[in-house]
């Protein structure tokens, strides 16, 4: 193994730790940032659309750009916008410069998403071996480190107005240092070709099953203290555990499951993964215990951890010829259930209530079983 890709890996690593914690960053003191603005809940939902709207603006140009730049470039530039987003957010007066700001940190989060996974591609393949789950396990961290500080500002008064300036300025260090010492040089394979070309078929089953990964990951994301708080009855603290809890699998199972991938291969993880993941939310969904809540969503973070980063991982590898527009083109498949889940949730429980609302998430997760089998790598569904 070459010191270049060691080094490389460490850098990629990095990145996905800062990507993971900028975001975090943000989540965690959305309640401080409305209340600073005073925005009521409508104006903070038409926020929030801008920052979904600004996610989908850049999943659709990455996979261009990525062809044009190559990732190293673009995981600088998503860098550089991200991490402005969140001092934008922190200084907004009003609520349209808040839905602008919002826009650009959706749009910095994605491209650098897609362009530290493209970058990952090209590492992995100098490896010979499953590595891409390690990566997303930074990622995890990263997010619990950034909610952890933002644990701490909240505790000792630090307003959004410095914390969140401070916090991008240290984490765009982290990120150029990773892309401009540690990353590997030349150019990406596919780049300086046709900056848009249609995805290759293949990818579509691997955008679907993303999809279906993105969908169960949202579902613990958007709804689990509020099952655990609204249906389970249980306090505050115990319906914040479910998501730790969560978090908590999903980086063990991460930074094991390539050595698994590697043992087993990609169609039976995904087929063994996903149906932990059902048995996780079918834990939650008969016993409505609040320790058992808590304990079915760990399941399920066992479960889905490692289903994305095999999506990601085994698209790079079918479209050789442009590995990051093919991770750009599963990824905005991926991103669509992020988007889709939270909508899609709400409507139902307003009908039929949030327990058989989250049912819908079981649904979605059991078809990767059936997917699975596209995660098969044969020479015949190579592109070179």
């Amino acid at each position: 193994m070459t010191g270049d890709l060691k080094r490389a890996r460490l850098g990629v690593s990095v990145v996905f730790a800062v990507c993971g914690a900028a975001f975090a960053t943000w989540l965690a003191r959305v309640p401080a940032v409305q209340e600073r603005l005073g925005l009521s809940t409508g104006e903070l939902a038409t926020g929030l659309f801008g920052l979904a709207a600004g996610s989908v603006l850049a999943l659709l140009g990455a996979g261009a750009l990525l062809t044009r730049i190559g990732s190293r470039a673009a995981v600088v530039l998503g860098a550089i916008v991200l991490c402005s987003g969140l001092p934008l957010v922190s200084l907004a007066w009003s609520a349209p410069v808040f839905f602008a700001a919002l826009v650009v940190l959706g749009v910095g989060n994605s491209l650098l998403d897609v362009a530290m996974n493209a970058h990952a591609a090209r590492v992995e393949e100098g490896y010979g071996r499953p590595i891409f789950a390690g990566f997303h396990a930074f990622w995890n961290i990263g997010g619990l480190a950034g909610s952890g500080v933002d644990a701490l500002m909240e505790a000792t008064h630090v307003p959004v107005s410095v914390h969140f300036p401070v916090a991008g300025a240290v984490l765009l260090a982290l990120a150029l240092w990773a892309a401009r010492t540690r990353f590997l040089t030349g150019a990406d394979r596919g780049q300086g070709e046709a900056a848009f070309a249609w995805p290759s078929r293949v990818l579509v089953p691997l955008g679907v099953i993303a999809f279906c990964g993105f969908v169960a990951e949202g579902a613990v994301n958007s709804w689990s203290a509020v099952y655990l708080a609204d249906v389970t009855g249980a306090t505050p603290a115990l319906a914040s555990f479910g998501y730790f809890a969560f978090s908590g699998t999903m980086i063990a199972v991460r930074l094991v499951a390539d050595r698994i991938v590697a043992r087993t291969g990609a169609v039976r993880f995904a087929r063994v993964a996903a149906t932990i993941a059902v048995l996780g939310f079918a834990l939650v969904l008969v016993v409505p215990w609040p320790a058992a809540g808590v304990l079915g969503f760990a399941v399920v973070g066992l479960g889905v951890a490692g289903i994305v980063p095999i999506a990601w991982s085994v698209a790079s590898r079918k479209q050789a010829d442009a590995p990051g527009r093919a991770v750009a083109a599963v990824a905005a498949c991926g991103y669509l259930g992020f988007l889709v889940e939270p909508v899609l949730v709400g409507a139902l429980a307003t009908r039929v209530g949030l327990h058989w609302a989250l049912s819908s998430a079981v649904v979605v997760t059991l078809g990767i079983v059936f997917l699975a089998p596209s995660l098969r790598v044969r020479e015949r569904d190579l592109t070179r």
